[in-house]
């Protein structure tokens, strides 16, 4: 867990800061637009009623169903914004949904973390999360923001350190690979309850970015790194890190599969 718990503010801020040298460059970004409740409820409150319902009906324990939330409310990762991107979709409308994703999970995931750890401990390791969240993520995009203002970052060093921070993303999902997929067939359920989460945000994808397109594969992948950073500071996170594990491998394939789906029905509704 010492990796991890080195690694992951490390990617975070690397993250951040390319986040920072994107958002500095638009002149306007959409957040009214993209932030509405429509959004809200199929992005994020109908996936956690299902996630609870998991957890109600006995399917997956507390802490598991704590690692999926915390997957759920960690915000758009950044594979899922270079994936809107390839599809052509407006840059603003990219950095805008990232940086509302990730003014969400600084509100969300400390309370997520009180409500779902249980115990004496809980407050104190809300508490915890909601520090590294803003040390890890709201401190380096904000201090990235008034730099790049005042010094606007030139394509290369965009281009560099969205590069830097997607090898540091890469570097930790295997790090999490490595450790945690020999468990996976020892816990069957949490493999379920991930996979269909995955799914379900597939299916919700569209109607939680509506009317904007090519935005579905942001609501599907997920911030692994807030999500390893939040579970890395909790005492008990063995089940936590194994569904953490089990969704960033199904998220992928549902977000390929997304991009795919749709390039088809374009080309299908192209005249010949």
């Amino acid at each position: 867990m010492n990796t991890l718990m080195l690694l992951s503010p490390v990617s975070a801020w690397l993250v951040m800061l390319a986040l920072s040298a994107r958002a500095a460059g638009e002149s306007r970004l959409p957040f009214a637009q993209l932030l509405s409740l429509r959004h809200l409820f199929w992005a994020y409150a109908l996936p956690t009623l299902f996630i609870l319902l998991l957890q109600q009906l006995g399917m997956i324990d507390r802490l598991a169903s704590l690692g999926l939330l915390i997957c759920l409310l960690s915000g758009c990762g950044t594979s899922g914004a270079a994936l809107a991107r390839n599809t052509g979709t407006a840059s603003g409308s990219v950095v805008a949904l990232m940086v509302a994703s990730a003014a969400i999970a600084i509100m969300t995931m400390p309370l997520a973390t009180l409500m779902l750890l249980g115990g004496q401990e809980a407050a104190i390791s809300a508490f915890v999360v909601l520090v590294a969240l803003v040390l890890a993520q709201w401190l380096p995009f904000q201090l990235g923001l008034a730099w790049f203002h005042r010094h606007a970052a030139s394509p290369a060093l965009a281009g560099n350190l969205e590069r830097l921070a997607s090898l540091s993303v890469l570097l930790l999902i295997a790090l999490i690979a490595w450790r945690e997929l020999p468990r996976l067939p020892e816990h069957p359920d949490i493999a379920f309850a991930a996979a269909a989460l995955a799914l379900l945000l597939g299916l919700v994808s569209r109607r939680a970015t509506a009317p904007h397109q090519g935005l579905e594969s942001m609501v599907v992948i997920r911030n692994l790194t807030a999500a390893t950073l939040v579970a890395s500071q909790l005492s008990a996170a063995a089940s936590v890190m194994t569904a953490l594990c089990a969704f960033g491998v199904v998220m992928y394939p549902v977000a390929l599969l997304q991009v795919w789906r749709a390039r088809v029905t374009r080309k299908a509704a192209t005249p010949l």
